[in-house]
């Protein structure tokens, strides 16, 4: 009788790079594993999106699903990883395997300002940072029957009640935001959890709160009679709103900005880098991606690599800087 061994199974790229990271083999850490272009991606592509879905980074990222299959030849996985305000995703993918295979799409507040407030086992340098691919209209809103339209006739109407602003908080960005404006217009906070940008326009619709932060959620509520904007929360205008005034305009020397941020595992090839920011620049600029845009009150711009590392560090000083002045805050999370 004749003994037939059996077949081994055929292994991926990708289980051959993670089983040889594993086994204690691979590179130094901070180095970049040896790529061909032409070998790259011949596996499918996981982008773990920091967020229930639903939210607007994770639609955003749908919505480019068909392109970037269509440009890099692969099935495109999206997975959803909650928890931390996108730091329990950032520090799964901080510890991938560096081949390009998995992805972090974030909030990039999650890696330029989280590590700053919180226990985190990751920083910006634990990733490659692929692009960005848009911005978040971020501003401070309130129920449309509240007696106040602006930051002035607000602060007012709390010192004459003689008690702490309430504001609906989702990340450590809208804590920072607020706590700087109140040192710097002298009156108190009381942050009110919430989750998410729905649960931020569930409060203000349902006037639970004085005042509530979001990434563009307002934007549509707004445009309903439902609310009303009272300032942009970044240093210039937005883009998508410049008729709303701006944190520059109220005569402070900062504002607050984030974006759509895209990552890989720090020492990721550089060809696999480059060959997935050329697919995502077309996703970005595809139709659906600017519907979802337009939607959400999003602008879904891409910035190359180089341009997004500049956006992000200066991302990362203004909250150091605002964080000097406010001498940390409590994030509840």
């Amino acid at each position: 009788m004749t003994n037939s061994l059996p077949k081994c199974p055929r292994l991926s790229r990708r289980t051959v790079v993670a089983a040889v990271a594993a086994a204690g083999i691979g590179l130094a850490a901070g180095t970049s594993a040896p790529l061909h272009a032409d070998e790259f991606p011949s596996d499918s592509i996981t982008i773990v999106v920091a967020y229930p879905a639903g939210g607007g980074t994770d639609i955003s990222i749908r919505a480019m699903t068909d392109i970037l299959s269509e440009e890099l030849g692969q099935t495109i996985l999206v997975q959803n990883v909650g928890g931390a305000g996108g730091g329990v995703a950032a520090q799964q993918v901080a510890r991938d395997a560096p081949d390009g295979y998995t992805l972090l799409a974030t909030n990039s507040t999650s890696i330029t300002l989280a590590p700053l407030v919180l226990p985190s086992a990751y920083d910006m340098d634990s990733f490659e940072h692929v692009a960005i691919l848009g911005e978040f209209q971020n501003a401070v809103f309130a129920n449309i029957d509240m007696p106040y339209s602006d930051l002035d006739e607000l602060v007012e109407f709390i010192q004459d009640e003689g008690r702490p602003m309430t504001f609906a908080s989702q990340l450590a960005i809208d804590r920072l935001l607020m706590e700087y404006i109140a040192q710097e217009r002298g009156f108190d906070l009381r942050p009110v959890p919430v989750d998410g940008g729905a649960g931020a326009v569930q409060a203000a619709l349902a006037g639970d709160v004085d005042v509530t932060f979001s990434g563009g959620s307002w934007a549509p509520i707004v445009e309903a009679g439902d609310a009303k904007a009272l300032f942009a929360a970044s240093y210039e205008r937005l883009k998508l709103a410049p008729d709303l005034v701006s944190m520059k305009d109220l005569g402070f020397p900062f504002g607050v900005t984030s974006h759509i941020s895209l990552h890989a595992p720090a020492g990721t090839p550089q060809e696999a880098l480059d060959i997935l920011g050329a697919a995502f620049e077309k996703a970005v600029n595809g139709e659906r991606a600017q519907e979802v845009g337009q939607q959400r009150f999003m602008d879904m711009t891409f910035q190359a690599p180089a341009q997004a590392v500049a956006t992000m560090e200066g991302e990362r000083e203004t909250y150091e800087a605002l964080l000097e002045i406010v001498g940390g805050i409590d994030d509840d999370d």
